[in-house]
């Protein structure tokens, strides 16, 4: 497996159990594979404790220390570009792995819904590769991140 890292997309949600709960993933893309890597609440949980503990050491009271533990969590997808694809990929049990060579296309749709006084706006990732497809699903656009990565094979 090429090593070398060159994108990564964020917040990439799996839908489980009828598509009431879901698996958050960071897409982790090699020349060669693209790496699903799930973010499991230990993770966020100890991103979050080092991001106060950090704003804690410089001094900040609780609202900068609250604010520095949003961006932590926020941020969390940017510690993959200090890793090797092997070293995400074993990360956890339930990471797994695409040949690049077998998705064939990816679409992106952009679907609102609205309850009440609240319009929610999610974009659907559709990944078609040679052992059948992935859904996933995102709260921000994609597209241009997956375009560097997977060029003309995003819709």
């Amino acid at each position: 497996m090429d090593d070398e890292i060159i994108g990564i997309v964020p917040n990439m949600k799996k839908s489980k159990m009828l598509g009431l709960s879901y698996d958050s993933f960071t897409l982790v893309a090699t020349p060669d594979t693209t790496i699903f890597a799930k973010i499991t609440s230990d993770m966020l949980k100890q991103v979050v404790k080092e991001s106060r503990d950090q704003a804690k050491a410089e001094g900040k009271g609780f609202f900068g220390q609250w604010g520095a533990q949003i961006k932590g969590s926020a941020r969390y997808a940017e510690r993959y570009a200090r890793m090797s694809a092997q070293a995400a990929l074993a990360e956890c049990p339930a990471n797994f792995a695409i040949p690049n060579s077998s998705i064939s296309s990816i679409k992106v749709k952009k679907k609102s819904s609205s309850d009440d006084d609240e319009i929610q706006i999610t974009w659907h990732v559709t990944l078609q590769h040679n052992s059948g497809k992935l859904n996933l699903r995102t709260d921000f656009d994609p597209k241009g991140h997956l375009q560097a990565i997977y060029g003309s094979r995003v819709k």
